[in-house]
C-alpha cells in the first residue's frame, strides 16, 4: 500500500482532512469570484464557530457551580476558540499559503526518480502517525456527536440558548449545527498535519540537495546548487512565517490546558471529569508534537546542506570553485520555527520541556 502512496495521493489526504477549517486556499488559477466565495465561507465558519460560543459562555455563567458542566464548556470553547483564531490567520495568510502550496506541487510534479525516492522515504517515515492521528482525531469528533444517542442528553454539547429549544424543528437545526461545528474542531487540530505536511516537504527539499551536491563535477552545477539553496531557504522561511502564530496559539493554549488538567486532578470532581481532561491535554500535545517532529527536521536537514560540501573534492577544484564552496558555508544557520522573544525554537527539545510542565 505504502509503494502506491505518492506524493501527490498524500497531499490529497492532508486536504481531505483540512477541508472543513477552509484554511487550504484555492489553487492559483481560480477567478476573483471563487476567491471572494471562498473567503466568504471563511467568515461564515467564523460567525458559525461563534454563535455555539457564545451559549456556551451562557452556560458557564448559568452553572457556574456545577464543576462537570462548565469544565465541558471550557473544553469545547477552547476548541472552538481554535477554529476562529486559526481561520482568522490563515484569511491573513491566504496569499502566502497559497504561494507554498502551489510550489510544493509544481516541485513533485517535476521531481527526478532520486528525488521520489526520497520523498517516498519520507511517506514511510511518516504515514503510519500522521494516519492514526486523523482518524483518531474524527472517530472521536464522532463519538462525541453521536452520544445522545446513548445518553439523556438532547444535544452534544451542554449550551445554554436564550430561547425556547423545545420545538423539534429548532432541535434539529441545533443538532445539525453542533454537528458541523464538532466536525470543524476535529479539521482545525488536523490542521497541524497541513503544517507538517510542508514542514516534512521543505525537509525533504534540503535533503534532495544534500544529494545534488555530492553529484558536482564542475562550477556551473556549484553555481546552481548554491541558488537553488538560496531558493529552498526562502521558501522555508515562508513556511515558518505562515504557521508561526497557528503554532504559537496551540502552544498557548496547550499550557492553559495543562494547568487547568493539573487544577483538575487536585479537585474532588468525578473520574469522567478527570478522564476529559486527560484527554484534552493529550489531544493538544500531540498536536504540538505534530509541529515540533518536522520542524525538528528541517533544522537538521538545512544543516546538512552545508556540511555535504565538505564530502566533494573541493580541495582539488579551482580557486573560483574553492570560493563558490565558502558561499554555500556561510548559510550554515539552520531553519528553525521560532518566534521573535517569545518562541525561541520549536522543536523535540522544546516539545520535552512543554511535556514535563
Amino acid at each position: 500500500m505504502l509503494k502506491q502512496l505518492t506524493p501527490e495521493k498524500v497531499i490529497y489526504i492532508t486536504w481531505v482532512s483540512v477541508a472543513l477549517t477552509l484554511c487550504w486556499p484555492l489553487p492559483a488559477n481560480n477567478g476573483k469570484i471563487q476567491v471572494f466565495m471562498f473567503k466568504a465561507l471563511q467568515i461564515i465558519s467564523i460567525i458559525n464557530a461563534f454563535i455555539l460560543l457564545l451559549p456556551l459562555l451562557y452556560s458557564v455563567y448559568l452553572h457556574f457551580d456545577d464543576v462537570i458542566i462548565v469544565s465541558k464548556c471550557v473544553a469545547v470553547s477552547i476548541g472552538l476558540t481554535q477554529v476562529i483564531t486559526q481561520t482568522i490567520i490563515c484569511f491573513a495568510k491566504y496569499d502566502s499559503l497559497q504561494h507554498v502550496i502551489e510550489e510544493m506541487i509544481i516541485c513533485i510534479k517535476a521531481a527526478q526518480q532520486y528525488e521520489e525516492k526520497i520523498f517516498h522515504k519520507y511517506i514511510e517515515k511518516c504515514y503510519t502517525f500522521y494516519a492514526c492521528s486523523i482518524t483518531c482525531m474524527y472517530l472521536t469528533a464522532t463519538a462525541f456527536i453521536i452520544g445522545p444517542a446513548f445518553s439523556p442528553a438532547s444535544f452534544p454539547i451542554d449550551a445554554e440558548y436564550p430561547f425556547q429549544i423545545n420545538y423539534t424543528s429548532v432541535k434539529i437545526i441545533i443538532y445539525l449545527q453542533q454537528t458541523l461545528v464538532g466536525f470543524q474542531c476535529a479539521a482545525h487540530v488536523c490542521l497541524s498535519i497541513f503544517g507538517a505536511l510542508l514542514l516534512w516537504f521543505t525537509a525533504a527539499r534540503f535533503e534532495c540537495l544534500a544529494v545534488e551536491l555530492q553529484k558536482i563535477t564542475n562550477i556551473g552545477m556549484l553555481i546552481a546548487c548554491v541558488k537553488k539553496q538560496l531558493r529552498i531557504r526562502r521558501y522555508a522561511k515562508k513556511v515558518v512565517i505562515s504557521f508561526r502564530f497557528i503554532i504559537l496559539y496551540a502552544i498557548a493554549v496547550s499550557t492553559f490546558v495543562l494547568i487547568l488538567d493539573g487544577i483538575i486532578m487536585i479537585m474532588k470532581v468525578s473520574l469522567i471529569v478527570k478522564v476529559q481532561f486527560i484527554t484534552l491535554s493529550l489531544t493538544m500535545l500531540t498536536e504540538i508534537y505534530i509541529y515540533a517532529w518536522p520542524a525538528d527536521y528541517m533544522k537538521d536537514m538545512s544543516t546538512n546542506v552545508s556540511k555535504s560540501v565538505y564530502n566533494i573534492t573541493w580541495y582539488k577544484q579551482t580557486l573560483r570553485m574553492q570560493k563558490d564552496v565558502l558561499n554555500i558555508l556561510v548559510y550554515q544557520q539552520p531553519i528553525i520555527f521560532s518566534v521573535n522573544c517569545i518562541l525561541p525554537e520549536l522543536s523535540l527539545r522544546y516539545y520535552c520541556s512543554l511535556y514535563v510542565l
